[in-house]
């Protein structure tokens, strides 16, 4: 048995090998040892101000608190650092705090040896005791699961910690490692964080990454300064981030600047940004964007009828909406996981079709549609909402659009279907890296972080425990494409299309391209932050 069980967790490493998903120990020490650039001494001179396009919530400034989105990522990393993260074209293995690490190759073990000599902010040395408290108090996106698989975690000298698990945990690296899926490899120092308590930590943070957090004006700015101390050179000497919803006030800061880099130039304001000489567009293709149904499980909604469900997403333009709302930068998508992820599956585009949208709702009951008390779409995007309600109106469904702003609203999801009473459409936008299975445990799993109980789908639940509990590669892929399979033609989910994520460059930015400022493959922010330069 045991030699049979070892046949099948090397075949299942094998696989993930093959994929470029896993490194064998002596391929991970190797690479990252030689992917860790060594500091340059670099002066930091010089001022960053990036104009955010939503208000900002304290507990973004805490990995322990992770929501399982890319949105902390904008800034976990200028504060904080992990022991492996994704950054660049690294997925999820890039070496951080650790220089190293080993991923065993029966998956029931990962080691990490911290770089000699790395601070915080405060001075205090980053140890193993650090590393230890921050996993096992990690109360974010996935930590259920991180926890109920390791059976504990070892410190084995002043710099190596040893992650022990209970059974093979092939999903260990791409959860533990992947910044806007978790941050329960995010290191924060114990003793102050047990001294401050976690609000306390949210006023005034202090991580290892590399900028240190100097004063916020709490939800509208956040002011900080390099951090010196940190093991990769930084060039920029202060950065500002700077809350502004209204997008018109970014553009035109962009054009006085006042802003060096912004967030989110909507489709009507792209050509002013484009005609500019002096600035340079990025449109980042980045998140889906898709449409949940609260509740829909109720026989009172009346999304409880698939023809309603499919009526809505016949009704839907993607086209149309790309074109208004990201110039046409972005992407009809026909899945609502992006593509570029472990087993995210590729599906045919939805097609728009009024008439059959009609004969569905006909035949569902509804001929002349009904009220939808609110549609809430993903702040600040509302006018991507707006298009939606237009094009449901066609149907003869009426519906008012939910403003909020986004703390709340991400607040709210993570509060469940109680928040979200009455019959409801939810415009969700995410970009979530590693697997799909992230994007499931995200956003579809019953009891999920941010799902809660809006969705909940037993059976596809049960499939998704098989899925975890797997370590057959083959079995693994099979059961992530029956779920997606049977979300899609289910109409669980409504898919609306993979926008770009339009962005801002002033020209006192040092780039020959806007690939040069935001050369990340798994958000649309524009770390590793200490690599950018002032001209």
């Amino acid at each position: 048995m045991r030699r049979h069980l070892g046949s099948i967790v090397t075949l299942a490493v094998a696989a993930l090998l093959a994929a470029g998903l896993l490194l064998t120990p002596t391929a991970a020490s190797a690479q990252q040892t030689a992917a860790a650039p060594a500091a340059a001494k670099v002066v930091p001179h010089g001022t960053l101000t990036l104009a955010w396009h939503t208000g900002m919530a304290p507990r973004w400034l805490d990995p322990q608190e992770h929501d399982g989105t890319a949105t902390p990522d904008n800034f976990l990393m200028a504060i904080h650092d992990a022991l492996i993260k994704n950054l660049g074209t690294s997925l999820y293995d890039h070496p951080a705090l650790a220089e190293r690490y080993e991923f065993a190759a029966d998956a029931k073990s990962a080691t990490f040896w911290l770089r000699p000599g790395i601070t915080f902010h405060n001075g205090a040395p980053v140890t193993p005791e650090d590393v230890k408290f921050s996993f096992e108090n990690y109360r974010g996106a996935w930590a259920d699961v991180l926890k109920e698989k390791t059976a504990k975690v070892e410190i084995l000298d002043e710099r190596t910690v040893r992650f022990q698990f209970k059974m093979p945990f092939l999903d260990f690296p791409l959860l533990f490692g992947t910044a806007n899926v978790s941050g329960a490899g995010w290191v924060v120092p114990a003793a102050y964080y047990k001294q401050v308590g976690a609000d306390g930590f949210k006023q005034k943070p202090i991580g290892a990454g590399p900028y240190k957090f100097v004063r916020q004006a709490v939800g509208t700015k956040i002011e900080l300064e390099a951090f010196e101390g940190y093991y990769r050179p930084v060039h920029i000497k202060h950065l500002t981030m700077v809350a502004v919803p209204e997008a018109a006030t970014r553009v035109a800061m962009l054009e006085r600047g006042e802003a060096d880099i912004i967030y989110f130039v909507p489709g009507e304001l792209i050509d002013r940004i484009k005609d500019n000489p002096k600035m340079m567009l990025a449109p980042v293709l980045s998140g889906n964007w898709w449409l949940e149904f609260p509740g829909f499980r109720d026989p009172k909604s009346p999304f409880h009828d698939q023809r309603v469900r499919q009526a809505v997403s016949l009704a839907v333009d993607r086209q149309a909406i790309n074109d208004a709302e990201s110039g046409g930068l972005g992407r009809a998508d026909g899945n609502w996981i992006n593509d570029d992820v472990q087993y995210g599956l590729v599906w045919p585009e939805f097609p728009t079709d009024l008439a059959k949208a009609k004969q569905l709702m006909k035949e569902a009951g509804v001929p002349n549609g009904f009220k939808i008390d609110w549609l809430t779409p993903l702040p600040a995007y509302y006018s991507r909402g707006e298009r939606v309600v237009s094009q449901l109106q066609d149907l003869g469904i009426k519906a008012r659009l939910q403003v909020m702003e986004r703390g709340v609203f991400l607040s709210r999801l993570q509060a469940g279907l109680k928040e979200w009473p009455g019959v409801q459409i939810i415009m969700h936008g995410a970009r979530i890296g590693g697997s799909w299975s992230n994007w499931y445990e995200s956003y579809f799993k019953c009891g999920a972080f941010n799902a809660k109980d809006r969705i909940c789908v037993p059976e596809l639940d049960a499939k998704f425990e098989k899925y975890l509990a797997s370590i057959d590669g083959g079995e693994r892929k099979r059961l992530a494409e029956e779920i997606q399979r049977a979300i899609l033609e289910n109409y669980y989910l409504v898919p609306v299309f993979r926008h770009s994520f339009v962005n801002g460059i002033g020209p006192r930015i040092a780039a020959s391209k806007w690939q040069d400022v935001f050369p990340t493959i798994t958000t649309g922010y524009p770390y590793p932050w200490e690599d950018i330069r002032l001209k």
